[in-house]
């Protein structure tokens, strides 16, 4: 079997027989152009860029019908030479010619669908009279004059329908179908009783609405004004039933008061005082300490639309009893009213029973809890995915897995305070804090672990890298204005309070982590880059220092430590959004065909309650680019770095690999011993002289390493290396290194790769360097705040 362009577009395409499958497959060993060539027809065909040949005028060529019968097999061994000819030499037509065929494989290879009512409708057509038969001469004479393809021959005498015997035809010729029967019944009209019933049931329900919402005194109160309000009465008397007020007002004085020296009344019951105020003079052991007291750092100024608390009145927890007289002198000590003993007399026995009241042996109270003794514990809070999964670190329960292992779930779980868990793209996540009435959204590829009690907050956030969409949430009886929930954020060491100041508040939070540019960098608080976006409301940030930020709605601040550190809120070297991203907005969602799309493949390779150490390295291997280069950022984001070496080694889609690399690199600073920990990978999975370049290739370069003529010359001759990951790294180096385009494919031939490493060997030998020592690098191109969205 020939080796051709179109062979090897039907070989990709899987449209051979297994035996060609098989000899073209041997093929592609021995001739190392033919496995170039197919690598690059799999490269145009993941390229989004490209764009389609012109159908007329200058480089219109081939012709649209040529390259049809190119596809068909049908055209003449000389034209084919010339598609070919045209398609290895302009990547427009190489794409076009195998992403035709690899459609028509998809929709050929489905067969037609054909309806079932159809097909019996046409068989119980029968045979046609000859009166109604078609004269097919005329038919094939203007085919004949208006075609230029051969002519079908067809037998003037034969109907277009197949012909049967009249014994077979199951409707009679003379009984005529009604043409009612033949209106299918999404056209016919529809009863009455169909079209008014649901407006019916509309009515219905609204009548009982208004008759159970008119019916409740609680609404119109002046409806049901003449009913007893005897119930309603007794429903305000105390709690306390063992007190008569009623019989103690009316109680008539006895001898024995009148006969006293003093003036007495009957010992009224005591009512229970307005809360205490704390004693400043009081021991620290016998007052309890404020659970939500915050140190000073955090004690952030009150909101302009919070009511002032000199105004607000303390509401005693029972209604106070009046009508009942009182001459009985009070004593205010401790900002306590004490009621003097009366006199020693001889009172009757509701007297007696009613001071031994106060005279009740105190039973002992338990110790105080103070804050120290206090466990580290948030508000509950449960976390589920929106459209798939979400990732949860593993516990005890799964034998199989280490203490960094990862377990997928699509259930609403519940979280306790340190749970780690992580949304991978494409999928969200939803952590909802009933009782702190806000929810907190995880963008895909986000990791998060959820903190208890600390000195900023009641709860809160530590972010790995990702981004958090805080949503509060009014009950039914919150006003708009209300004040809104507290959460602490934890990036490093640095804590954070976030305050949502009213309870339409919604913000987003970015951190995104900063890679090494160096072997055995470490870069301390700098290892991150982070943004706060207001989309409504007002957010007030506080840093922990004494330092207190208010962002309106609209508006974004740098939560990076260096340009805090600097006091610069909004860095003027990095373009202003002109709006806030799109996943800040509340319940944001990109509904788009291929986002919907490659969710759905993705979820059909997950399973849940399956660990991601034995699940997601299978899927890297998927023949499919984009399911692969997700299965592959789930990795980065577990930090699964034995998983993400073996991808650079064994994966071949360009996007896996740039995931691979990506993930390393963000995981390689966070931890000094995470460099001891990639070398022992590297040579567990490559030979030691692969092993080392990985290892210097991944820790990255700096603008001094491009002035060194050697470090220049090892990245230069590595775009030739025999593995593809060291050429896409080095070239990736080198264009971010000096700024400028390079023309160059980690999947082209190894002739076009020397030729361009041997241009940017001419550039070492003229400047000694990649970059001259006194040259100043071009600035990287300015990108927006805000990331693409998703």
């Amino acid at each position: 079997m020939r080796l051709t362009l179109r062979t090897l577009i039907a070989y990709l395409d899987d449209v051979l027989e297994p035996t060609q499958i098989k000899e073209i497959g041997q093929k592609l060993e021995e001739s190392s152009y033919a496995s170039s060539l197919v690598e690059r027809i799999k490269d145009v065909l993941r390229r989004r860029r490209l764009t389609a040949p012109e159908v007329e005028g200058p480089g219109s060529s081939p012709d649209p019908n040529s390259i049809a019968e190119y596809l068909d097999n049908t055209l003449s061994p000389e034209s084919v030479a010339d598609v070919e000819k045209i398609c290895l030499n302009s990547d427009v037509n190489l794409v076009e010619v195998a992403a035709s065929h690899q459609i028509l494989t998809l929709v050929l290879g489905e067969p037609a669908t054909i309806n079932p009512n159809t097909r019996e409708r046409i068989y119980a057509l029968g045979p046609i009279s000859s009166d109604h038969s078609l004269d097919t001469t005329s038919v094939n004479e203007s085919d004949q004059s208006e075609s230029t393809f051969e002519p079908v021959e067809h037998t003037p005498s034969s109907p277009l329908r197949n012909q049967s015997p009249g014994s077979q035809q199951t409707v009679p010729a003379e009984d005529i179908e009604p043409f009612s029967s033949r209106i299918p019944d999404y056209l016919k009209t529809k009863p009455l009783w169909k079209r008014f019933t649901p407006y019916f049931l509309v009515l219905l329900a609204g009548a009982v609405w208004a008759g159970l919402f008119f019916g409740d005194e609680t609404f119109f109160p002046e409806l049901f004004s003449g009913r007893d309000t005897q119930t309603q009465l007794a429903s305000n008397l105390p709690e306390n039933q063992e007190v008569d007020l009623s019989a103690t007002a009316k109680q008539p004085e006895s001898s024995t008061d009148l006969e006293s020296p003093a003036p007495t009344t009957p010992v009224q019951p005591e009512i229970q005082p307005a809360p205490k105020t704390p004693d400043v003079n009081s021991s620290p052991s016998s007052q309890p300490v404020a659970m939500n007291n915050k140190p000073p750092a955090f004690d952030a100024p009150p909101p302009a639309d919070a009511e002032n608390s000199a105004t607000a009145k303390v509401v005693p927890t029972e209604p106070p009893v009046t009508n009942l007289p009182s001459t009985t002198p009070k004593i205010t000590k401790n900002g306590e009213t004490l009621t003097p003993t009366p006199p020693a007399t001889a009172p009757d026995k509701k007297t007696v029973a009613m001071t031994n009241l106060d005279k009740k042996p105190k039973t002992p109270q338990p110790p105080k809890i103070e804050l120290a003794d206090i466990a580290e514990q948030a508000p509950a809070a449960q976390i589920e995915s929106e459209d798939g999964f979400f990732l949860a670190r593993v516990d005890k329960k799964h034998e199989l897995a280490d203490k960094n292992d990862w377990v997928i779930l699509s259930k609403v779980s519940p979280i306790q305070v340190g749970s780690l868990v992580a949304s991978p793209e494409p999928f969200t996540a939803r952590i909802n804090i009933p009782e702190a009435f806000c929810k907190v959204v995880l963008l895909p590829d986000t990791s998060v672990t959820y903190i208890g009690k600390n000195e900023a907050a009641d709860m809160g956030f530590q972010i790995q890298e990702g981004r958090l969409r805080i949503e509060a949430s009014r009950g039914l009886n919150d006003a708009k204005d209300a004040a809104g929930p507290t959460l602490s954020i934890k990036v490093n060491d640095e804590l954070w309070r976030i305050e949502l100041v009213t309870r339409d508040s919604v913000c987003g939070i970015e951190i995104n982590p900063v890679k090494p540019t160096k072997p055995g960098e470490t870069l301390g608080p700098d290892n991150y880059t982070g943004t706060l976006y207001a989309y409504s409301g007002m957010i007030r940030f506080s840093d922990g220092k004494g330092k207190v930020h208010t962002i309106d709605a609209g508006q974004w601040m740098s939560l990076s430590a260096k340009d805090r550190a600097a006091g610069i809120i909004n860095p003027s070297d990095r373009q202003k959004p002109l709006r806030v991203p799109h996943w800040v907005e509340p319940d944001y969602k990109d509904n788009s065909y291929l986002s919907r799309r490659l969710t759905a493949a993705f979820v059909k390779e997950l399973n849940d309650d399956q660990l991601v150490s034995l699940t997601m390295p299978a899927i890297t291997k998927d023949l499919k680019p984009n399911i692969s280069d997700l299965a592959t950022k789930s990795l980065s984001l577990t930090n699964r770095y034995q998983a993400l070496v073996k991808v650079l080694d064994e994966v071949d889609h360009h996007e896996s690999r740039i995931a691979a690399i990506n993930g390393i690199r963000n995981w390689l600073p966070r931890d000094p011993n995470n460099g001891e920990l990639l070398k022992a990978a590297l040579q567990k999975q490559f030979s030691p002289e692969m092993a080392e370049i990985m290892e210097r290739l991944l820790w990255g370069f700096q603008t001094t390493d491009a002035q060194d003529r050697f470090i220049s010359g090892r990245l230069v001759e590595w775009l030739e290396h025999n593995h593809v990951a060291v050429r896409e790294l080095a070239f990736n180096y080198i264009n971010q290194l000096t700024g400028r385009e390079i023309d160059y494919s980690a999947i082209a031939t190894p002739t076009q790769r020397r030729a361009t490493a041997r241009r940017w060997f001419s550039q070492i030998e003229k400047h000694g360097a990649l970059l001259e020592p006194k040259e100043v690098p071009p600035s990287p191109p300015t990108k927006p705040v805000s990331p693409p969205q998703q």
